[in-house]
């Protein structure tokens, strides 16, 4: 193994490589927030389908309040970055 294959890896383990695409921590719980408030919307709705229930009712309001956190969540994390665009043109 030559000295430059030990730095990279080395260099490697200090710094661990990210994935195109990979999603940071904040946007995976605002994802998660939009997806189980879906959910949760979507049973509360049938809930309150089937009859008239108090369980229902409350399991929409919490489904509500949740896609409003997720909507909110994704807007705090700011404008896409796209790494073509920053680019030089030839």
């Amino acid at each position: 193994m030559s000295a430059r294959d030990a730095g990279e890896e080395r260099e490697g383990a200090r710094r661990p490589a990210r994935r195109r695409g990979a999603r940071s921590e904040a946007e995976g719980r605002a994802r998660g927030a939009l997806g189980g408030g879906g959910l949760l919307l979507v049973a509360g709705l049938a809930l309150v389908g089937v009859g008239p229930s108090d369980a229902g009712m409350a399991l929409t309001l919490l489904a509500l309040a949740m896609l409003i956190y997720g909507i909110h969540s994704f807007g705090r994390l700011g404008p896409e970055r796209d790494e073509r665009a920053r680019a030089p043109s030839p």
